[in-house]
């Protein structure tokens, strides 16, 4: 029998699921720093800048402990809490320092195609805020690779000539995005999202088979309703665009997840909301594993706050059961003045 464990939490607490508290005393995902600023990128106009060396990892994240919670799973005893440390980022990032020499293949060399070496990424701005991310490396095949956008971090890897291509929602305008291969050469591209402020934007990101799930409650609908936005039931940009609701974006690239949701502000009406919650199905492959975790939030292209969540998924006996994480995101709905 299915038993669904629902933790609450107001945003800022600490909550531990089956195991031991722990703070992330730095993200697993490189944070990116301020951009330079926006009239560097023009209106939807896409920036190419050349490979530079992977910068630092961002400061250690300070530790709130609040409300520990404990609810029983039934019949079970599982100890429950969860750790949750906010940051935000409150800027676009900064232009990228000076490049750095890529190795011998990337300079005057030549792929077994035929192509000439050297690496090159562009950002195009998509309706819905969306960005088209395009890496072309005819010299670093099946590569791997890390892109990283204000705190959403995608490992990835090129294909086997050397191309990668990826739709992913912005989180600021200007964005900025770093490319940055094993080798440690990085390529940053900068592109203006001028319809941004029509949206908000919820993600979720993780690394690592955890089977997490964002949903959302369109309006008050209940699960399985037509308004119920989750990775079965996403809906796409063109549903945005029509002003009949959000979208969400699943990206899975090998090890690499992330899940955001997309609400255009317009749809908003006085007294309406989205209810937002994370799912955490208990599986063979996470049961008893610890779990990283990284929600990203910004609305009508504000700040975007970042909140790292990591808990111990409770033991093997309980696959087949779903912890429900309620009150570590905000509902949306329309701001009183």
């Amino acid at each position: 029998m299915l038993n669904t464990l629902i933790i609450r939490a107001a945003a800022g607490c600490t909550v531990i699921i089956g195991g031991t508290l722990f703070a992330m005393e730095s993200g697993w995902i490189a944070q990116s720093g301020p951009a330079q600023a926006a009239d560097q990128a023009a209106n939807g106009q896409s920036l190419i800048s050349s490979s530079q060396p992977t910068g630092s990892m961002g400061p250690a994240l300070p530790v709130i402990e609040e409300n520990n919670v404990i609810v029983p799973l039934a019949e079970q005893s599982l100890a429950v809490e969860a750790t949750i440390v906010p940051t935000s980022f409150n800027g676009p990032a900064t232009t990228p320092a000076a490049p750095a020499t890529g190795p011998t293949d990337d300079v005057g060399g030549v792929s077994p195609l035929g192509l000439p070496c050297g690496i090159n990424t562009t950002a195009t701005a998509m309706p819905a805020a969306m960005v088209a991310l395009d890496v072309t490396a005819p010299c670093r095949a099946n590569a791997a690779v890390t892109i990283t956008h204000s705190g959403l971090q995608i490992e990835t890897s090129t294909d086997a000539v050397g191309l990668l291509t990826l739709d992913i929602p912005a989180f600021e305008t200007p964005a900025f995005f770093s490319v940055t291969f094993a080798d440690g050469v990085e390529e940053a591209v900068l592109v203006s999202l001028p319809d941004l402020q029509d949206y908000d934007r919820i993600g979720l990101n993780w690394q690592g088979d955890m089977g997490l799930e964002l949903h959302a409650m369109e309006f008050g609908a209940a699960f399985g309703d037509a308004g119920h936005i989750w990775q079965d039931t996403p809906a796409g940009p063109e549903v945005a665009i029509a002003g009949d609701g959000g979208f969400l974006s699943v990206v899975e690239t090998g090890d690499s997840f992330a899940q955001i949701y997309t609400l255009p502000r317009a749809t908003l009406r006085e007294g309406e909301q989205v209810r937002l919650s994370i799912d955490a199905p208990v599986t063979l492959a996470n049961c008893t594993r610890d779990v990283l975790a990284r929600t990203l939030r910004t609305e009508a292209a504000g700040p975007v706050d970042v909140t790292e969540l990591t808990f111990t998924a409770p033991p093997c006996d309980a696959v087949g059961d779903v912890l429900v994480l309620q009150n570590l995101l905000d509902d949306l709905r329309l701001a009183s003045n």
